[in-house]
């Protein structure tokens, strides 16, 4: 018989004469938190360790001869704390007022102006006159650190979080501070350069302007972007993202927190598909002219061409394949595999070209929905082959329709991809599959489009759709719509303008793997995979904790967007 779990020990502590009960180790600055009280700091993270040095969170606590930080204080039976007395008010504005005693008052250029931490704080815990009357000291700036991140070592407020990030999330130790007192700068050790995977991570947790992403620097005010939760589909991690985007165009991309997968983190590799696919995505395809010759077509003149095609098969008995990428979601995959049982095809999964992955998040598997996609297939089309069955499959098909979202090509595939008559390529990128193309048809990115993703873990998450596609595009699901009601004569359960929730509503009906799940239940933090069980709470809400934790100095305007579709 397993011994019993042993009990939580609680503290009940009385914060600005407000009762709460925590699990003992639970920090001040947490347990404020918990009751809406918001304690202003600069060095915290609640994904790093606690260095307690930049002073703003200190509080007063009863029969303490000073005030403790609430960062670092952990809570005792009884302890009464106050953080809105005179003496804690003073103690910010001294604070504030050191750390800017240096700092340059440059805010009308600075990047970081909007959401600066440091503005923020200063508007509502101090608004002081400068007495500062003497020169400020000056530090480099514009120091290139690595190819993706710049500092500005004299806006610095030395709060230490990019130092511990390296030396405890990467391990790579790039990031020091040499020299002492107000001549402290963060620096690169002899020899080292900031130029890991994650590197532009101490970017996101920079609480003032001194770090900056050399792509990013000076090219939007912040206020004037869009905020939208989405997911990266740079691999199978899908870390939760927020896409900022102004005028229809993506501007960039920064990590969003989701305990369940990626914590506050992103890697530069998921930052990089952004520019890939903002300056080089498909808008226009090519169908057959009249003379025999490609001529450039949009997405409904493919279509059209390969639905003719497909009719023609179809009357004289052809063989028609259906190949589909990994990285589709799965109102995608589910629309494809539904005109395979149309078309009598045999439909195969091809993944995208492998890389390495590490200990942090990255995953040797680059498709951002190999979970999602087998547990469709494995359903509706039980049966279906690997790249190695198409290479062997291919000289017996007459038709191939290949749905790419950088599928890894091999030599001996493009080889086999000769000898088919008609080749139907719809992707949203150029590349190999797209030179091979007889019809090449192009897609809407998944950026710009809804729907479900399954990552490595099984969580079901969303895309967001906040840019409007190209109108020379189309979305994957609606192309298999329209192949099966022109092409083969048969109406699937969805249509050319399904939307992906009621396409989702029907794979959760089907699919057991989805059982119970509904889009809107998922949310902008996933859910786990059901596999026929009954909807379970997540382990956050069963544990009475938020389903988010966000950068707790994070400027609060800037908060809302993580709960924008009302989803938590």
């Amino acid at each position: 018989m397993a011994p019993e779990a042993a009990e939580i020990k609680k503290a009940k502590v009385t914060i600005d004469g407000r009762e709460i009960e925590v699990p003992m180790g639970t920090t001040v600055l947490r347990a404020a938190k918990q009751l809406g009280i918001e304690v202003p700091v600069f060095c915290y993270h609640p994904g790093l360790s606690i260095p307690a040095n930049c002073r703003m969170c200190l509080v007063e606590v009863e029969k303490s001869p000073k005030p403790l930080p609430a960062c670092y204080t952990e809570v005792s039976d009884g302890m009464v704390v106050r953080t809105q007395t005179e003496k804690v008010k003073a103690t910010q504005q001294a604070v504030l007022e050191f750390i800017l005693l240096n700092h340059p008052v440059d805010c009308p250029i600075c990047d970081q102006a909007g959401e600066c931490v440091l503005q923020e704080h200063f508007v509502r815990f101090s608004a002081q006159p400068s007495r500062l009357f003497h020169e400020k000291i000056g530090k480099p700036k514009a120091k290139v650190l690595g190819p993706k991140v710049i500092l500005d070592a004299e806006r610095c407020i030395l709060c230490t979080r990019c130092v511990r990030f390296c030396e405890e999330v990467t391990k790579t130790n790039e990031l020091t501070v040499e020299m002492r007192g107000e001549h402290s700068e963060i620096t690169l050790p002899e020899g080292k350069v900031l130029d890991n995977d994650y590197s532009l991570s101490v970017v996101d947790i920079c609480p003032v302007g001194a770090l900056t992403s050399r792509e990013f620097r000076f090219q939007r005010r912040v206020w004037f972007l869009d905020q939208h939760a989405s997911v990266c589909t740079g691999c199978a991690r899908g870390c939760n993202i927020r896409l900022d985007s102004h005028k229809n165009q993506v501007e960039r991309l920064v990590a969003r927190y989701n305990g369940e997968v990626n914590r506050w983190w992103m890697c530069d590799a998921g930052r990089g598909s952004l520019a890939q696919r903002r300056d080089g995505a498909l808008k226009m395809g090519h169908v057959p002219g009249t003379d025999g010759e490609s001529r450039q077509a949009p997405a409904i003149d493919g279509l059209q061409t390969t639905a003719q095609w497909l009719q023609e098969l179809k009357l004289r008995n052809g063989r028609v394949g259906i190949a589909v990428s990994a990285s589709l979601t799965n109102e995608d995959i589910y629309a494809f595999a539904g005109l395979a049982q149309a078309l009598g095809a045999q439909v195969f999964l091809l993944p995208r070209t492998p890389w390495t992955g590490d200990a942090v998040l990255k995953t040797a598997d680059r498709d951002c929905n190999t979970a999602g996609a087998k547990a469709i297939l494995d359903v509706v089309s039980p049966g279906w082959g690997d790249a190695k069955a198409l290479t062997k499959a291919a000289t017996q098909l007459d038709a191939l329709v290949l749905v790419d979202s950088e599928i890894g090509v091999s030599d001996d595939l493009l080889d086999a991809l000769e000898s088919i008559d008609q080749l139907v390529v719809l992707t949203d990128l150029p590349g190999p599959l797209a030179d091979a193309a007889d019809v090449l048809i192009p897609l809407t990115w998944l950026q710009q489009r809804d729907g479900t993703l399954v990552n490595v873990d099984g969580q079901v998450q969303r895309l967001a759709a906040p840019l409007k596609p190209a109108v020379t595009t189309v979305t994957p699901h609606a192309a298999a719509a329209h192949f099966a009601h022109y092409g083969a004569g048969v109406e699937l359960d969805l249509t050319e303008r399904s939307r992906p929730d009621a396409i989702f509503d029907r794979i959760a009906a089907v699919v057991p793997a989805f059982a119970h799940l509904n889009y809107t239940e998922i949310g902008d933090y996933g859910r786990r995979l059901t596999h026929g069980a009954p909807l379970a709470e997540s382990p956050a809400r069963v544990a009475g904790t938020p389903a988010w934790e966000p950068d707790p100095v994070a400027p609060s305007f800037a908060r809302p967007f993580q709960l924008h579709r009302g989803a938590q």
